[in-house]
C-alpha cells in the first residue's frame, strides 16, 4: 500500500501537468478586402493571430497590415474566459492614427484604443454575443461617452460539402459618431462648407451588416489545414455591399 501511494504521489505532477498543459494557436489570413460589422476597412490585408488557451480562458492577440503606406494598422488584445457555451471577455483594440502612431497613449478623446466588455452564448445551432465599448476612445456627437453597443446573431450551418456562416448585427442605440467637414473649393476660394455625420456603428437602432459566408478546408498535412473562404458583407444602413475571399494558415 505504501508503495502503491509512493507511485501515485510521483505520477500525479505528470497527472496534472498534462491536464493543465495550455494550447497554443495560430492563424495567418489574407483577405481581398477587410470588412468589420458592417465597415468598409480597407483592401486587400493580412491579419495573423496567435493566441492560446487553457481551461476555458483564451487569449490571443491578433491584428491588421495593409501592403501600402495609405493603409492603417491594427493591434488588439482578447482575454475571453469560456463555461459550457457562454462566454465572457474584454479586449483592447488599437488603430493607429496617421497623425498619432503612439500606441501606449492612452488619454480617453485622443487615444487610438477602445476597450470593449462582451457577453455571449454559443452551441451548435449558433451563437449570439453582445459587446460594449467601456473606456477609451468612444464619445457621441454631442460630447457625451456613447457605450457603443454591438449584437451579433451567428448561424453555422453545412450545404453541398462547404462550411456556411449567417451573422447579423445590430447596433441597439446611437453609437458613437463625429462631424465631417466637405469643402468645394473653387479658384481658391471656398464655396462651399458642409457638416455631416458619422457614426462607428448607427445613430439609432439599426440592423448595419447581413454577411454570409461559405468555406472550405483543405488539408495541408498533420496538424495544418487551409481554409478559404468567400463572403458577401453588406450594410443596410450605409446601402454597402461587398464580396471578399480569405485564405489562412491555422494550427488545430
Amino acid at each position: 500500500m505504501k508503495r502503491l501511494l509512493s507511485y501515485l504521489l510521483a505520477i500525479l505532477p505528470m497527472m496534472v501537468s498534462a491536464q493543465d498543459k495550455p494550447t497554443p494557436y495560430l492563424d495567418a489570413l489574407l483577405v481581398s478586402h477587410y470588412m468589420w460589422r458592417g465597415q468598409d476597412m480597407g483592401n486587400v490585408c493580412f491579419q495573423p493571430e496567435v493566441g492560446i488557451s487553457w481551461k476555458g480562458l483564451d487569449l490571443c492577440v491578433e491584428g491588421s497590415m495593409g501592403f501600402t503606406q495609405d493603409e492603417y494598422e491594427e493591434v488588439d488584445i482578447h482575454l475571453t474566459y469560456n463555461y459550457k457555451g457562454f462566454n465572457i471577455g474584454v479586449s483592447d483594440m488599437w488603430v493607429e492614427d496617421a497623425t498619432d502612431t503612439r500606441y501606449f497613449y492612452y488619454k480617453s478623446r485622443e487615444t487610438g484604443h477602445q476597450f470593449e466588455g462582451k457577453i455571449g452564448y454559443e452551441c451548435k445551432y449558433g451563437s449570439l454575443t453582445w459587446h460594449t465599448i467601456f473606456a477609451g476612445n468612444d464619445f457621441k456627437i454631442n460630447g457625451n461617452r456613447a457605450y457603443s453597443s454591438w449584437i451579433e446573431l451567428s448561424v453555422p450551418f453545412k450545404f453541398y460539402d462547404l462550411d456556411w456562416d449567417f451573422r447579423a448585427g445590430i447596433c441597439p442605440y446611437e453609437s458613437s459618431g463625429g462631424i465631417v467637414f466637405y469643402e468645394e473649393v473653387e479658384d481658391g476660394n471656398y464655396e462651399d462648407i458642409s457638416m455631416h455625420p458619422v457614426y462607428l456603428y448607427a445613430d439609432g437602432f439599426a440592423v448595419n451588416m447581413l454577411s454570409l459566408r461559405a468555406t472550405k478546408n483543405f488539408p495541408l498535412g498533420k496538424g495544418f489545414k487551409l481554409p478559404v473562404f468567400i463572403e458577401l458583407h453588406t450594410n443596410p444602413v450605409t446601402q454597402n455591399a461587398r464580396i471578399l475571399m480569405g485564405v489562412s494558415l491555422a494550427t488545430f
